[in-house]
């Protein structure tokens, strides 16, 4: 495609005004020398009384100098009143238009015009007032997302009738409660989305029965909803997604978490595993339904479509990593032999292995691979110990073994708490710290060791993992200087609490 020489020099920043005068003889031309940064005030007055006498084949310039920033406020007035649709449009937002313009302005028989007046940087008092009430609902809408908009201005549009604009109030907290019973869910799901639990607890009993699936989905999760009985009714909802919100959320009762565990649907069952505070009884049944799955698929004599695998991926990979899974579950689990989900690495980190297979994994992970010297004779003496010894002695060993790999067992809650004690003692953190977060994580922690991280504000985020965490603990967490640890802590010691009191009155005499 061959390029108009003329054409390239009217854009040249290089071009001198005066040779910018001769190319603007031509409209095509002039329009793009109205479109120039820098354009002297002279020419741009110039080129407006020329487009003011050149017809509609200078209507482009004449738009052009609409938006151009050297052109007189006195011109732009002009412009406002220009018979083309897109000039006015371009005189409405710009920032040197006359007051008298822009309020004439607020009155133009286009809505395009109106809708770009009321997206002006700055919106006299007199104008918005106007534009509130527009007939246009597009026009409302563009004062509704003003980010200068005024209260005034918003409390005006309360209660519009276009659910855009009520949806935009809603986001931005000026609808009070009536959002939250509006006829547009799309403006109810703004209204649940943008609270929190605290504002939305007096009305949870009417939102948990909400027709839209999405706003009952949004009423279950944790930072919305800490009421056990609206959650239980949320968990027996008919739409997996909304049964999905409750299985995660750390409230929901233990019996209906534990239920739950049945659900048919693979999404539930991914947010219970991923469910911090889910019990080990649902934990449990999440074996079983791996377990019946590969018993499923050995008699039918076929394997998984790929989705499938997926699913089951990280259903595995939910239990194997869950703080609370049973030790006995992890074994069952292992026992299913489901090879492409499992690395001996990876147990190394997780709390609950039984001892003996713990060992076992950690003898295999490092054979082969162990350097010689201390480390070598360190290792050659574990693997010994291992079938002479109790469990728990040849885990203290391999928390005090120079071999990093060996170390990983401080994860383990079957570690005795003094060798875990000890390690903590005498290790550098520098190169052990994930070490050191692993030993946060192990419900075998001692409190005292907790206690003085907690105090020190260092291996929050790893403590919070911990599913035996003590009330001291969490006390201490809740009054650390980060926001987010400290709710958490809150957060535990009220889920705490109210199992406690779910545990009293299940064991209340009749």
């Amino acid at each position: 495609m061959t390029r108009d020489p003329l054409v390239d020099e009217a854009w040249r920043p290089a071009t001198p005004p005066a040779r910018l005068r001769e190319l603007a003889a031509d409209p095509a031309l002039a329009r793009i020398a109205a479109s120039r940064i820098g354009l002297p005030a002279d020419l741009a007055e110039e080129l407006a009384l020329r487009a003011e006498a050149g017809g509609p084949a200078w209507t482009a310039v004449a738009r052009a100098l609409a938006a151009q920033p050297a052109t007189a406020p006195e011109r732009l007035a002009l412009l406002a009143a220009h018979p083309d649709e897109g000039v006015r449009r371009a005189a409405a937002v710009h920032r040197a238009t006359p007051g008298a313009a822009v309020e004439a302005l607020a009155t133009d028989p286009s809505d395009a015009v109106r809708r770009a007046l009321a997206a002006r940087e700055e919106l006299p008092r007199a104008v918005a007032a106007v534009l509130v009430a527009d007939g246009c609902a597009d026009v409302r809408l563009t004062v509704a997302r003003r980010v200068g908009a005024r209260p005034e201005e918003l409390d005006a549009l309360a209660g519009d009738p276009d659910p855009r604009v009520r949806r935009v109030l809603s986001a931005l907290g000026r609808s009070s409660s009536a959002d939250l019973t509006d006829p547009d869910p799309r403006v109810r799901r703004t209204a649940v989305e943008r609270r929190g639990h605290r504002d939305l607890a007096p009305r949870l009993t009417a939102l948990a029965g909400d027709p839209d699936p999405v706003v009952r989905e949004l009423v279950a999760a944790r930072w919305r909803n800490h009421d056990p009985a609206a959650l239980a009714r949320l968990a027996a909802d008919p739409e997996p997604r909304v049964r999905a919100a409750a299985a995660g959320n750390w409230y929901t009762p233990v019996t209906v978490l534990t239920a739950l565990a049945d659900d048919p649907d693979r999404g539930v069952l991914a947010a219970l595993g991923d469910n911090l505070l889910a019990p080990p009884a649902a934990l449990d049944r999440l074996v079983d339904t791996l377990a019946g799955l590969a018993a499923a698929d050995a008699a039918a004599d076929r394997e998984p479509d790929p989705d499938e695998r997926e699913e089951r991926r990280r259903l595995v990979h939910t239990v194997l990593d869950h703080p609370a899974t049973p030790s006995g579950s992890l074994r069952r689990l292992h026992a299913l032999e489901l090879t492409p989900y499992f690395h001996q690495g990876n147990a190394l980190s997780q709390p609950n292995w039984p001892a003996d297979l713990l060992i076992g994994f950690a003898l295999g992970y490092c054979a082969g691979t162990v350097e010689e010297g201390e480390e070598r004779a360190s290792f050659e003496r574990i693997e010994a110990a291992a079938g002479t010894e109790p469990p728990e002695q040849v885990l203290a060993a391999m928390v005090a073994s120079p071999v990093y790999h060996l170390q990983c067992a401080v994860a383990n809650r079957h570690v005795p708490p003094g060798a875990l004690a000890e390690f903590a003692r005498a290790v550098d953190p520098a190169p052990t710290g994930s070490h050191l977060d692993d030993l946060a994580r192990n419900p075998a922690a001692p409190q005292e060791l907790l206690l003085g991280w907690a105090a020190e504000c260092v291996r929050c985020s790893a403590m919070m993992e911990n599913p035996g965490l003590p009330v001291p603990v969490l006390a201490a967490i809740a009054g650390c200087p980060d926001d987010d640890h400290a709710a958490e802590a809150r957060d535990l010691l009220e889920v705490r609490s109210l199992r406690a009191a779910a545990r009293r009155e299940r064991t209340k005499p009749c």
